[in-house]
């Protein structure tokens, strides 16, 4: 029997018949979840019980460490630690370019050109002045040399900025250095947060997804590799060293994020614009026949029993009114969660002939995809519930002040997930099971495949190609929607 003292020891059923392992499980205080950037602590302890209780001890001590340091930072009585990346060698090189440049000295010299004395003679003033702060005689003396100045004195201890900067300036056409992985994932978020400054959460995902990435292959690999150098077996090595670890919907993610920042280093690095990226194509190994995950494996609609009964425990139990106005539109517009809890006053258009929300993305939201933007009209209860909430923002211009901040979607997802869980425990039915219940009803209804699409966000091709104004898509969606709802 298990120890009662190992309260965060979990086990967990395998997808395998009778596969068990053991896992280190425990909430984050809320106080600490956004210091932290995560809500829970979770360590694999083990495969076997005996190996889980050998392991238990050891871990509860660093995970009580971190959340004691976690504490203390909060409180002030510790600086919060930073952690700076070393920066790579291409950046050192780039960094060494531009001092060459700021001091005056064309980095590019070629031997087949005429010398230039002038130019020679400023490189090595600058080289000497840089190399003669290391050599241990001029700097025991407070910066003056020592009497006998002939004496051996090799430069010691150069920093890599330095050492960097004297290659640039003593070599006549210096060259980048190859771009390895970590100079890809580096460029990936620099160029992913250019186009919208996240908030810190979100910015911390991004972070930790793309760091996931780029660490597998160098732990699959054994070293930090040039994007060019990986090879198509490599790739199918990191994508083998994943599976041994990790559950296969997750290798799927991972390789993902692997294909993205590859991809994106391919567009932006010159030297890398001919290379053929090796992850592209590797099997899927989650989901179906063909990869990609089952219609189960997405989740399901609710029933209408189970629809109604979570609906009404919401209404009876829920302490703050907002948390159901937010299950109402979700259940009668078939937006995402995100899409609600992140909609701004000034996004509603509760009056008119068409009603609709505008789900766009702005500094506070952003959105899945380009096709995510869109309007969704108002209909029926969803427009009752949309003009409650109007009723209740006070001075906040979010319709959900409680909620349209960031992380918000989490916190609301969470508290509707509860009345979930009272209701069914079945893992396929999800607050996000109310999109699978409307795009059901537009099928029931015979809404064309393009008017679907329309509604829900999802890409439009073919057919849905047809509809050219804003207007006219808010036409043809308000059309399926009411059809959806039985609403003439």
């Amino acid at each position: 029997m298990v120890n009662v003292t190992m309260k965060y020891l979990q086990e967990r059923q395998g997808k395998k018949r009778g596969t068990l392992s053991y896992r280190y499980r425990r909430p984050v205080p809320g106080a600490l979840k956004e210091h932290l950037g995560k809500g829970e602590l979770v360590v694999p302890l083990g495969k076997t019980l005996v190996a889980a209780t050998k392991a238990y001890s050891k871990v509860d001590k660093e995970v009580e460490k971190a959340l004691a340091e976690a504490w203390d930072a909060l409180n002030g009585k510790t600086k919060a630690a930073k952690v700076q990346q070393d920066k790579t060698a291409r950046e050192l090189f780039n960094d060494a370019m531009d001092r060459a440049r700021d001091l005056g000295v064309n980095p590019y010299r070629h031997d087949d050109h005429d010398s230039d004395d002038a130019d020679d003679e400023v490189r090595e003033l600058i080289a000497d002045s840089v190399a003669k702060q290391y050599r241990p005689s001029y700097r025991a003396t407070g910066g003056a040399y020592a009497t006998d100045v002939d004496e051996p004195d090799e430069p010691a201890g150069v920093t890599k900025a330095d050492a960097t900067l004297l290659r640039v300036l003593m070599t006549p056409d210096p060259k980048a250095p190859p771009v390895t992985i970590m100079d890809a994932k580096k460029r990936y978020l620099q160029d992913r947060f250019a186009l919208r400054e996240p908030g810190e959460l979100e910015r911390k995902k991004d972070e930790q997804r793309a760091e996931r990435a780029a660490d597998a292959i160098v732990e699959a690999l054994g070293r930090v590799p040039t994007v060019a150098s990986i090879s198509r077996e490599e790739a199918r090595k990191v994508q083998a060293y994943l599976k041994g670890r990790v559950a296969a919907g997750t290798v799927d993610r991972y390789l993902n994020d692997v294909r993205s920042i590859i991809n994106h280093a391919i567009a932006e690095f010159p030297d890398l614009h001919e290379l053929k990226n090796h992850f592209t194509g590797l099997p899927i190994l989650a989901g179906g026949r063909y990869g990609g995950p089952t219609a189960d494996e997405e989740g399901r609609p609710l029933t209408v029993e189970e629809a109604t009964a979570i609906r009404d425990r919401i209404e009876r139990l829920s302490r703050q009114p907002d948390l159901i106005l937010i299950w109402r539109m979700l259940e009668g517009t078939g937006c995402r969660l995100a899409e609600v809890t992140g909609l701004r006053v000034v996004d509603v258009a509760a009056d008119g002939e068409m009603p609709y929300l505008d789900i766009r993305p702005h500094d506070r939201r952003g959105l899945k995809t380009v096709a995510s933007i869109r309007r969704v009209p108002l209909v029926g209860d969803a427009l009752d519930a949309t003009r409650a909430a109007l009723k209740l923002i006070g001075e906040s211009d979010m319709l959900f002040p409680r909620y349209g901040v960031e992380g918000g979607n989490t916190s609301a997802s969470a508290a509707l997930m509860k009345h979930v869980r009272e209701i069914t425990d079945d893992k396929l039915a999800r607050v996000h099971s109310l999109r699978h219940n409307m795009a059901d009803k537009l099928k029931i209804a015979e809404v064309e495949e393009a008017d679907r699409k329309l509604v829900l966000g999802h890409a439009l091709g073919g057919e849905g190609k047809r509809y050219g104004g804003a207007e006219g898509r808010l036409v043809a969606a308000t059309r399926a929607m009411r059809r959806a709802m039985g609403i003439t």
